[in-house]
């Protein structure tokens, strides 16, 4: 595999470099007319643009389209920050349709765009509001897609049309292409309107275009009444949605470009003839044609004078995507095709409308969990500490009948967990939605958290996880109150959520708790020495005057730091890699001298990937002789994922969460020692993923034992959850 390139970009900020691994792999194939196109023809091309690229799209919150594979493989649509991203890039919180809100990334500077393309980001759908006022848009979008029958001809006629349109209304129009059949019409707004006016201002604008060109242009939101006609897409001025920006490749043979260009260019373009290769020397020979854009602000009150005629009209709401709730006067969300005379309109709703209207509580699922970040210290500012339970962090909604379990990503544990589905029934208040950790106890000791015994709750099979319920029942720390009947407790102080927490679920009796909570800095620090026997995590500390807010890391968690010396006795690969180390498998030594499998470090530069592989080949050993020889992978793997045995890398070699997931390893001779930092056993094996210290060249592996280690004193689980 070839080396690592180092792209090295000018930008406002200086100079900065961003590495491109894999700039060879293809993400458009080659065509007839064309060669195949790279990772490195990528950055190159988003580089070529990068000062129209930014004046247009910068600024902005950017949700990346990206294909690790290639255009003929897998795509994903990346919201979020992806791990790792490098902390120069520009990030602003965003608020969608569900009131959930996270961090979007914005791009300003050329060396954005290079990492872009590192992570294979071929599509780019920037928002339509800069990050100084993310709430009201500055551009008035709209969508001319033509329906079958239909080309990008008709698109063009539409879109000529559209300008005129606009300009009797006070918009000064730009053109671009879409990258496939479509063409994008633009204009500059002056950011005094939210989101629903300028859609109604899209809307207004959309049914007088309709009315010039029937027979060219529609408005109808369902498929089948559209016909052979350009359909204008008025959804696309909603929050969170947005289409190709300007510059920006589109996913398609021959890599087009949704490109700029003049009223004069547009009748006589050609969109397959505007492409990643040739749009950079259109650029520099002429310039981009949307420079001008800013300096033609309108005003949306012409378009909103059109939407109020309609109204007068008899003509009100048009249809909002699926995933937003029911909004008023909207029309049915069923086709016409599909509705029955004899019901009325009202009960045609949205599925998600329908699922969000039954829960009768203020936040709906999915809703994520507020989160921590790590400090040394015990804070001195006004918090409250409680203990850090060590389980599956859940958000708990209870509305009648009705209760699902939500995870870490939002994602519903429900089914895994029946036990608790009965316990909240009878525990919760009706309706409400309570934040806080399923845990564990071990049943054979009582009084200690079992992790692992946890995880393996998590299975496929029904008759199992019904078995499982009964033999290692789970139970449930509350700690956070969200919602209670109609009131919205998250967005209130903790100290209020808090003393309502307490008062919900004063009469519950287990397997739900309160967890225990104190403002007495001194009590917390004897909990964080003590708790640890119990199997706890160390101790959450939480401002008593902030309200909750979703995937933000508003909160403090102090855990436990030690260290140890390890055997290293093999590794896995890095993703896709051939040439770079994923983690190292660490060990150690029972007093019989068997050496145990004890967890992973992995976390490692690219470039120290790179050496660790190289220096490790000389170690790589033969299954034969190894400590770990019953590890040798088999033809046919058996499903670990019940680890019904001691974990060991045999045990791990498929993931839990992901059956399809290879965890096989190298085997290396047990020769190395390295010193990593943890904070707590599991049982024999390390509770989270070790952290690299350093190497030991002066231990000898056998050395590194059980005994090295620093036991937490044993603590009576049921004095932690207070249960005497």
């Amino acid at each position: 595999m070839a080396e690592a390139e180092i792209l090295t970009v000018d930008g406002h900020e200086g100079v900065r470099e961003v590495k491109l691994s894999s700039a060879d792999k293809v993400l458009w194939p080659a065509t007839d007319g064309g060669r195949a196109i790279s990772k490195r023809d990528l950055a190159e091309y988003l580089l070529a643009v990068a000062e129209p690229f930014l004046r247009i799209n910068g600024d902005r919150p950017m949700t990346l389209q990206r294909f690790p594979d290639g255009i003929e493989g897998e795509e994903f649509f990346a919201k979020r920050p992806p791990a790792g991203a490098p902390k120069w890039l520009n990030r602003v919180t965003c608020t969608y349709p569900s009131r959930r809100r996270h961090d979007q990334l914005t791009f300003d500077e050329p060396a954005a765009l290079a990492w872009a393309a590192q992570m294979a980001t071929i599509t780019f759908h920037p928002w339509p509001v800069r990050t100084a006022n993310l709430d009201n848009p500055d551009e008035f979008r709209i969508d001319l897609d033509p329906q079958p029958g239909r080309d990008f001809r008709d698109a063009v006629e539409a879109a000529l049309a559209l300008r005129e349109v606009m300009a009797e209304v006070g918009l000064t129009a730009y053109a671009k292409t879409s990258g496939n059949r479509g063409v994008h019409v633009y204009a500059r707004i002056a950011p005094t309107h939210e989101f629903q006016d300028v859609r109604h201002g899209v809307i207004g604008v959309a049914r007088e275009l309709e009315r010039r060109l029937p027979d060219l242009v529609t408005t109808s939101w369902w498929k089948e009444e559209r016909g052979e006609r350009v359909f204008v897409d008025f959804n696309q001025a909603n929050r969170d949605r947005t289409i190709a920006g300007a510059y920006s490749p589109r996913p398609l043979p021959g890599a087009p470009v949704s490109t700029p260009l003049t009223w004069a260019e547009l009748p006589d373009a050609d969109p397959r003839d505007l492409t990643l290769w040739t749009v950079p020397k259109l650029v520099g020979e002429r310039g981009c044609t949307w420079a001008s854009m800013d300096d033609e602000a309108g005003d949306l009150t012409g378009a909103l004078k059109l939407w109020e005629a309609d109204l007068e009209r008899g003509l009100g709401e048009l249809n909002f995507p699926p995933d937003y709730p029911k909004m008023p006067g909207e029309p049915p969300r069923v086709p016409p095709s599909k509705r029955k005379a004899d019901r009325a309109e009202e009960d045609y709703l949205a599925p998600k409308a329908e699922r969000d209207a039954e829960w009768g509580t203020p936040i709906v699922p999915p809703f994520g969990p507020m989160l921590a970040k790590a400090v040394k210290e015990f804070p001195k500012a006004d918090v409250l500490f409680e203990p850090k339970w060590d389980g599956f962090r859940t958000i708990i909604w209870r509305s009648g009948d009705r209760v699902e379990l939500g995870s870490r990503n939002t994602k519903p544990m429900t089914r895994y967990f029946p036990e608790l589905v009965e316990a909240v029934m009878a525990n919760f208040p009706d309706p409400c939605v309570i934040d806080g950790e399923i845990i564990l106890i071990d049943p054979e000791s009582g009084d200690r958290l079992n992790f692992d015994l946890l995880q393996q709750r998590i299975h496929p099979a029904a008759s199992r996880i019904k078995k499982l319920s009964e033999a290692m029942p789970a139970s449930f720390v509350g700690f956070d109150l969200l919602a209670w009947g109609e009131t919205n407790w998250a967005e209130r102080p903790f100290a209020e959520r808090r003393a309502a927490l307490e008062k919900a679920l004063a009469k519950a009796q287990p397997p739900i708790y309160l967890t225990r909570a104190t403002a007495d800095r001194d009590e917390a620090k004897q909990w964080f020495e003590q708790f640890e026997g119990a199997g706890l995590d160390g101790v959450i500390a939480k401002p008593l005057a902030e309200p909750y807010a979703e995937d933000k890391r508003v909160m403090w968690k102090i855990k436990h730091e030690r260290t140890a010396d390890c055997v290293v006795a093999g590794y896995r690969l890095y993703r896709d890699e051939s040439d770079a180390i994923g983690s190292l498998l660490l060990g150690l030594y029972t007093d019989d001298g068997t050496l145990n499998s004890v967890g992973v470090i992995g976390a490692f530069p690219m470039e120290r990937r790179r050496e660790l592989f190289v220096e490790l080949q000389s170690l790589v050993a033969e299954w034969e002789g190894h400590p770990w020889a019953w590890a040798e992978p088999e033809t046919d793997s058996p499903d670990n994922r019940d680890q019904s045995h001691p974990r060991t890398p045999t045990a791990a070699a498929h993931s839990r969460w992901n059956a399809k997931k290879d965890l096989s390893f190298t085997p290396l001779r047990p020769e190395r020692v390295v010193e990593v930092r943890y904070d707590h056993m599991e049982g024999n094996r390390f509770r989270h993923t070790a952290q690299f210290v350093r190497w030991r060249p002066d231990r000898e592996p056998e050395s590194c034992t059980y005994d090295q280690l620093d036991e937490p004193v044993s603590y009576e689980l049921a004095d932690v959850l207070g249960t005497r």
